[in-house]
This record gives structure tokens, C-alpha cells and sequence, in this order.
């Protein structure tokens, strides 16, 4: 995920807010399944030797005493400090489990980017204290219903006070509907003047959000702890296609899934012609479900999908479906690959 994409991720989520009235994050905690304790019976005989050893092991601890050793708790790490202000990895862990299933999958993989929208809402909410929004009283009330989510109800009051005076005029709307026209040509603009109003300020607010997150940002202090965020950059590098990227050749992915009728016919395509181009390409066989972060980054739509990079690691061709070991090697051939 690029940072352009990403700060779109950010700033929809936060614009979220005003479009539909809901908070940033989902609060709704899932709590553990209880399940019943297994049932066991023993015969009413002597104690086995298992039994007994066990409970001398028991009575082994209890002698120990001070010796035993307990399980330690989990080390509370700062991952950034905002205009003086720490973000932990407490604070990482419970915003991550807060998310919406299909948001968390996506942070789950891409932490630092996570971390980077974390550093975001604490400069909005920062903001939103600096202008006294905490004081005022509808807001004062909101929050004593739901104080746990004091952070959500204030950057929502930030939000709707910069966006809250985006207008859009007539001109603009029939200029929108002479863009998109081509794409809904049984509709007249009276027909659909409301949804391209909805659609325009939303747009427009998305970009004075943008804008204003763009210069809190600028003018922020923010400190990044850079082991860890070193350590998430080589988990996520530790794929085959960002390790052939630095053998520095030409690279085929084949993105797909074992399953998949087309993907299987490809197999061996592809196995014979990694074999046939060793030393002067890498091929890849990248399995969907197992490289979740890389299918997101290259935006797979189906499978297979087949991209060719070069030597500088950049896009230059791809191609959705089966394709046959001929077109393989004639896309190779176009590359300089022979």
C-alpha cells in the first residue's frame, strides 16, 4: 500500500464520520467464547502413576516456593511520541482489535502504515482539545454518555466543524454530470442532481480534510521508533517477490490459488519455464490466501493474474487469466529476456 493510498484509507475513514454519522473505529469489543471444560472420569482405584507423579510435581512447586517462575507480562513498547504525547503498543494492539473486521485485516499486515494513522487521529484529537471543543456543552454530554469514546466523539466534532461550510453550486453539478454522462446516458441531471451533490461534497470534504490533517501534520513533532518500525519493513519484505526484486532481474509473479482450475494448468507452464529462464528471470507462483499483503499491494482482481516487472522492480505488463507458455516467452522476448 502506497502512502497516496493510504492517506486515502486515513482521510475516508475520518470523513466517515460526517457522510454517515458513525464514529472512526468500531468499538464494538468481541468478547471470548466460553466453552464448557472438558468432562473426564476416572475409576475410583488407586491413584495411577501418572496421577501421582502429577502431584508431586504440585507439591514440588509449592516447595519451590519463590523459585517458580511465572509467565512475564507483555512489555509496553512506545512506538511514537506526538507533539509530546506517547503512542505505546498497548495503545497499537487495542485500536488494531477495535477495528472493522476488513480494516483489520489490512493494518494486520501493513502495522507501520497502522502506527502512521494512529500518529493521524492523535494530531486531530490534539486540534480538537487546543480548540476547546472538549468544553463545549453538546459535547460535554456526549461524552458523559460514552466516555470510553471520548477520543471518537471529539476528532467526529473537529471534523464536521472543517467540513461543515462546503457547498457545492449548480454550475459545478451540471459540470460533474457532463464528465460522468457517458456512463449514465438514460439519466437526465434531474434525475440524478442529488446523488452527484452528495457525491461532490463528499468529495470536496474529503480534500478539506486532507488538507487540514496535511498541515497539522507539517507543524507536528513527531518522533517514530525506527527499530521497530524497521523490524515490520523486513517482515513485510520477507516475501519471494521483494526477495527476487533484489536479485535485481527481470520477475514474472503469477498471482493465484491452488485451487483454481486455471492456476493449475499453469503450474507446470510456469515451473518449466523458471527452469528454462534460470539465471536470466524469476518466476513466481505467489499464492493469494498465503501473501495477503502482497495481493492488496498489486491489486489483484482475479486470478490468475500474471505481471511483469524489470529489472528496476517497475510494472510493465499484465495479464488476467490463463496464458499459455508461447505468450510467456514472446512477453519475455519484448523485455530483452531471450
Amino acid at each position: 500500500m502506497n502512502k497516496k493510498t493510504f492517506r486515502n484509507i486515513v482521510v475516508l475513514l475520518i470523513i466517515g464520520l460526517v457522510v454517515v454519522g458513525g464514529f472512526l473505529f468500531n468499538r464494538i469489543r468481541h468478547s471470548p467464547m466460553s466453552s464448557e471444560p472438558e468432562v473426564t472420569t476416572s475409576a475410583p482405584q488407586q491413584k495411577s502413576q501418572e496421577e501421582m507423579d502429577l502431584s508431586q510435581k504440585k507439591e514440588n512447586i509449592v516447595e519451590a516456593g519463590d523459585k517458580v517462575a511465572m509467565p512475564e507480562e507483555k512489555k509496553i513498547v512506545t512506538l511514537a511520541i506526538v507533539n509530546g504525547r506517547v503512542v505505546t503498543s498497548e495503545d497499537f494492539d487495542r485500536e488494531l482489535e477495535s477495528l472493522a473486521p476488513e480494516y483489520r485485516d489490512i493494518f494486520e499486515e501493513e502495522k507501520e502504515e497502522f502506527l502512521d494513522q494512529l500518529i493521524t487521529m492523535e494530531i486531530l484529537l490534539q486540534e480538537a482539545e487546543r480548540q476547546g471543543l472538549a468544553k463545549e456543552k453538546e459535547v460535554q454530554e456526549e461524552i458523559a454518555k460514552n466516555k470510553e469514546k471520548r477520543k471518537e466523539i471529539l476528532i467526529q466534532e473537529l471534523v464536521e466543524k472543517v467540513t461543515r461550510d462546503v457547498e457545492v453550486s449548480t454550475e459545478e453539478l451540471r459540470a460533474l454530470y457532463e464528465e460522468m454522462k457517458a456512463e449514465i446516458p438514460e439519466k437526465s441531471f434531474e434525475e440524478v442532481k442529488v446523488q452527484l451533490k452528495t457525491y461532490l461534497i463528499q468529495q470536496k470534504q474529503e480534500k478539506k480534510l486532507g488538507e487540514k490533517i496535511e498541515e497539522l501534520r507539517s507543524t507536528a513533532r513527531i518522533t517514530r521508533n525506527e527499530e521497530w518500525l524497521k523490524a515490520q519493513r523486513l517482515t513485510i519484505m520477507d516475501n519471494p517477490l521483494d526477495q527476487a526484486f533484489r536479485e535485481g532481474r527481470l520477475v514474472l509473479a503469477d498471482f493465484g490459488r491452488g485451487v483454481c482450475i486455471p492456476c493449475k494448468q499453469m503450474k507446470p507452464i510456469l515451473e518449466e519455464l523458471a527452469a528454462e529462464y534460470e539465471g536470466k528471470a524469476s518466476i513466481l507462483i505467489i499464492e493469494i490466501d498465503e501473501y495477503r499483503a502482497l495481493t492488496r499491494r498489486y491489486s489483484i482482481r482475479l486470478i490468475p493474474t500474471q505481471i511483469f516487472f524489470d529489472a528496476q522492480r517497475k510494472e510493465v505488463y499484465r495479464h488476467e487469466g490463463f496464458m499459455s507458455k508461447e505468450s510467456i516467452k514472446e512477453k519475455f522476448k519484448e523485455m530483452g529476456v531471450k
